[in-house]
């Protein structure tokens, strides 16, 4: 099978598209044929080596998490699925990952496909998917009534969280670049606030949550726009020292597991039109560099897919 691989951590000259034996899946696995695969920032720095302390993933090593496609084998103890059903989901990042012809997953992080739903589309809601809708629907507890303020609301994981946030009756205040206001606002934000021309902490004020996918600087600033009481919860990109500037509300750093029932949840809504998969650029397997490439800019507009199969 067609790969991409890693031997040592690198750039973007890190990356080989490689002839690779197609692996085998064990107890509670399945053997996934690819059709697409989203690329997330995790993707990039698991290749430029910034995540080894946290993930010390053995080389060579396939990259990728996302996915979509048909289930090709099962091993042991896996009965609920047929051949041939189509399924999206999450890769292990101890593992050789999706950004392959063929992958194997475990059972416990995938869903089936729901019709109405492409593949394309399915790819990109696991990890920014669920990485907003921990935050916003199950630690933050949103509904009417609650103003929440979105950081970065045109990138991979803030188009589904002003998305998730709407639906779930929030009013919705998302930080943009100025390229991005109307568009952050057609996605369902009630207010989009340009972050290269207005500072935000003045501006959005009084938010029962706010949801960092920044952090540095952005985080400690957005402590001024949280009531008493509130709440910041975080999926940081940058690094946040020191101690919180505030002891009045909460702080909490999101923990984010991809589950089958979060998945269900998502590819539910993806379906009906409620949350739709906000697709920037589509790239081949074999032009993954350039897909990468879009991602590490950190100017891509929802996500970018490997169409594969």
């Amino acid at each position: 099978m067609k790969a991409l691989q890693i031997s040592a951590h690198g750039g973007p000259e890190a990356m080989r598209l490689v002839d690779a034996p197609v692996p085998q899946p064990g107890a509670g696995e399945v053997l996934v044929r690819v059709r697409a695969a989203s690329v997330n920032p995790i993707d990039w720095k698991m290749r430029n080596g910034v995540m080894r302390a946290v993930f010390p993933f053995p080389l060579p090593r396939i990259l990728g998490r996302d996915f979509a496609g048909v289930v090709e084998a099962v091993g042991a103890a896996v009965t609920d699925l047929e051949l041939g059903v189509r399924v999206f989901g999450a890769g292990d990042l101890m593992r050789d990952g999706t950004h392959a012809e063929f992958a194997v997953v475990s059972r416990a992080s995938l869903a089936r496909t729901p019709e109405g739903l492409a593949d394309d589309e399915a790819s990109t809601i696991p990890v920014s998917g669920v990485s907003a809708l921990i935050p916003l629907a199950e630690i933050a507890g949103l509904g009417p009534g609650r103003r929440v303020l979105i950081h970065a609301g045109a990138g991979g994981v803030g188009t589904f969280a002003v998305q998730i946030a709407r639906e779930l009756g929030a009013e919705v205040l998302a930080t943009a670049g100025p390229q991005n206001l109307d568009y952050v606002v057609r996605l369902g934000a009630h207010r989009a606030i340009d972050y290269t021309a207005t500072d935000f902490a003045a501006t959005a004020r009084d938010c029962d949550v706010v949801f960092d996918t920044i952090g540095g600087e952005i985080h400690r600033r957005s402590f001024a726009c949280v009531r008493p009481g509130g709440l910041l919860v975080a999926l940081t990109a940058a690094p946040v020292t020191g101690p919180p500037p505030r002891a009045d509300i909460r702080v909490v750093r999101a923990k984010i597991q991809i589950t089958e029932s979060r998945l269900a949840r998502l590819a539910d809504w993806a379906a009906k039109g409620v949350v739709v998969p906000q697709i920037s650029q589509r790239f081949p397997l074999n032009e993954a560099r350039s897909a990468y490439a879009a991602s590490e800019s950190g100017h891509a507009r929802g996500k970018i897919v490997l169409t594969i199969g």
